[in-house]
């Protein structure tokens, strides 16, 4: 079980970080919380087209470089996030969830589930497309 809890300012700064992205054009496919056991922390994982056309430092160039614009400072630590593939397991995994039984991931948290052979303890979904 996680020891380390997600709180609600997490959960808003994490948005205001995806709403600046897709504003800046860096259209944010899935994005989560996702509680890493090892070594007990949050990272908020994030996917994009542009990981897959242009890799992913250039990936975490745009995403740091909305980053440092937002105002106020986010209060999130700009090192727990991860961009993925939109291709990426647990994302393909989530997304067939979805589509499977017919519902919406979205503001929903999940805790103790296995998708796609990947165990997730906690996590905070904002999107899953």
């Amino acid at each position: 079980m996680a020891t380390t809890t997600l709180v609600s300012q997490e959960i808003e700064e994490g948005k205001r970080l995806i709403d600046a992205l897709n504003a800046a054009n860096l259209s944010v496919d899935s994005a989560l919380w996702i509680y890493a056991p090892e070594p007990e922390t949050w990272r908020l994982m994030l996917t994009s087209p542009l990981y897959d056309r242009k890799g992913p430092l250039k990936t975490y160039e745009e995403i740091l470089s909305v980053f440092r614009q937002i105002k106020p400072d986010l209060k999130i630590d700009w090192t727990g996030i991860v961009a993925v593939s939109p291709k990426h397991e647990l994302i393909k995994g989530l997304r067939q969830l979805q589509q499977h039984w017919e519902l919406n991931l979205a503001g929903r948290r999940l805790t103790n589930n296995v998708v796609n052979q990947t165990w997730i303890e906690d996590a905070y979904i904002y999107q899953i497309k």
